[in-house]
């Protein structure tokens, strides 16, 4: 009982930054659209997604650091951690100059590729999202020891403080000028202060020394696990990143622009939604070293629904409210939003249902089946998306994304069961339950908008219409889950009326 209060306890510290992170691109992108127009907006979609794809030259190795150094605190080896965090800060480092290096030299081809803005201005967007990268890869290095320690409170405390610094600088670029690289400049320090940050986050919880000469065996044990976990990175970049490259090259940086509106809004809930697993890995591992492989059975029933449980609520109100919602954010709904919006969040459910089972697989060392599952994936997407985007447009690269999302997420599972010996009645149990409330309770909000329904043009009465639609619908799930046992009991409607209850009777 205690671990599950401690893992509760970490998946909220967890949640800080990414509720940040998705609360503040929220706010900034009519702003930016309003200040920098779709065109600009498009291109730092586009030089995001190419800078998203230079986190991939750090091997693996930056996403695998907290795994280990959880595997061997419960060890009770200290040397062993050092000496993998100075393998995490080598690679981090050097996959931070070659993006530099790799960002001054590319700037006449991307800024050939998708216009907008000079040559020079394109190098100063395209350095400044490199060094973003390098700031971020180390300071992921430097976060990952106290939440391999489970000590998740610091680390996440300073990254949402860096997103509070992102969001004001990106404010204050944003409200000076309407130049792109005085943007990205500006993103630039804060990604310097937020590195900053981490460092003092570790310097709170772990004494030196923190790093050791790594030996050999140490290095060849770590790269080869991050090399594996690397497809399931370049999956999620072609879940999140690819489809706007291809957007880009083949129907324009405002097109692309219209997607990434709608791709921001589907982030944002994915985000939300992975908080439930957000620390299951370290704990999963230091669980697997001390009671064996009976933690996978029962992980993936607890996690599976509750984690489910969580997520495809947020997505079915997101789907339910769009054209409220688009017309509250933004002041329009841009052409195809919607559809956007629909599609990809039916993709990200689909990759939410494989998420427990994904982070048991790695927690248990053999990201090897995750790695070979995302190499299809990879291959199915951008295969599919560069023979439908031409002749389908749009329409052609969504419904690629779900089609691949589906086939790839149904053949992972049907080769983790058979590894485990599980059987998927558990499983699909686990599934069911969430979706058919969240598919259930949106039924009659499809048949209203099919009868004609359409948001109003105020941003006042679109807010109204949002509250109405996506937040009857999401308390009504909620509801509905919490007597069905859905949830994390901390977040079950009987827990949050009990805490209510009590802190009305303390202040009485």
């Amino acid at each position: 009982m205690s671990e599950t209060r401690n893992l509760f306890r970490n998946t909220a510290a967890q949640s800080l930054p990414i509720a940040t992170t998705s609360l503040f691109g929220l706010i900034l992108a009519p702003i930016m659209l309003s200040r920098l127009g779709l065109a600009q907006f498009g291109v730092w979609a586009v030089t995001g997604a190419l800078a998203q794809y230079a986190r991939l030259l750090d091997l693996g190795i930056t996403n695998s650091i907290s795994r280990f150094v959880a595997l061997y605190d419960a060890e009770g080896d200290r040397r062993a951690i050092e000496e993998t965090i100075a393998i995490g800060v080598i690679a981090a480092s050097a996959a931070g100059l070659l993006a530099v290096i790799a960002a001054v030299l590319a700037a006449p081809l991307v800024q050939d590729v998708l216009g907008v803005i000079s040559v020079g201005e394109m190098r100063v967007v395209l350095v400044s999202a490199a060094g973003i990268t390098a700031s971020y890869l180390i300071a992921a290095v430097i976060g990952a020891i106290p939440i391999g320690l489970r000590e998740m409170a610091p680390p996440n405390v300073a990254a949402t403080v860096g997103n509070v610094v992102n969001f004001i600088f990106s404010l204050g670029a944003l409200a000076f000028s309407t130049s792109l690289g005085v943007y990205a400049l500006a993103n630039l320090a804060a990604g310097i202060i937020g590195l900053a940050l981490a460092i003092f986050a570790l310097l709170w919880v772990w004494t030196a020394p923190f790093l050791r000469r790594p030996s050999g065996g140490r290095s060849r044990a770590i790269v080869g696990f991050g090399l594996k976990s690397q497809l399931v990175t370049v999956a999620q970049l072609v879940n999140a990143q690819t489809d706007k490259l291809i957007i880009a090259a083949m129907l324009g940086p405002r097109t692309a622009g219209a997607y990434e509106l709608g791709n921001r809004v589907v982030q944002g809930v994915f985000s939300i939604g992975v908080l439930s697993i957000s620390a299951l890995i370290p704990t999963a591992t230091a669980d697997l070293v001390k009671r064996g492989r009976e933690v996978i059975v029962e992980y993936l029933e607890r996690y599976t629904i509750r984690s489910l449980g969580m997520a495809l609520p947020l997505f079915g109100a997101v789907c339910v409210s769009a054209p409220y919602l688009l017309q509250a954010w933004l002041g329009e709904i841009p052409e195809d939003s919607v559809a956007i919006i629909v599609l990809l969040s039916f993709a990200f459910a689909v990759n939410m249902s494989t998420g427990v089972a994904m982070t048991l697989v790695v927690a248990d060392g053999a990201p090897g089946l995750v790695a070979q599952m995302a190499g299809v994936l990879v291959v199915l997407n951008v295969g599919a998306t560069l023979i439908a985007a031409p002749i389908f447009g749009l329409w052609g690269v969504l419904v690629a994304t779900a089609v691949a999302q589906v086939v790839t997420s149904a053949a992972f599972l049907v080769r983790f069961h058979r590894r485990y010996s599980l059987g998927m009645g558990p499983f699909l149990e686990a599934v069911a339950k969430p979706a058919a409330v969240t598919v259930g309770l949106a039924v009659p909000y499809g048949v209203w908008y099919l009868t004609g329904a359409s948001a109003p043009d105020g941003r006042f009465l679109a807010l109204i219409g949002l509250a109405l639609t996506g937040g009857v619908y999401f308390v009504c799930c909620w509801l509905l889950e919490s007597r069905w046992e859905m949830l994390p009991d901390r977040l079950s409607f009987g827990s949050v009326r009990r805490r209510v209850v009590r802190a009305r009777s303390s202040t009485a």
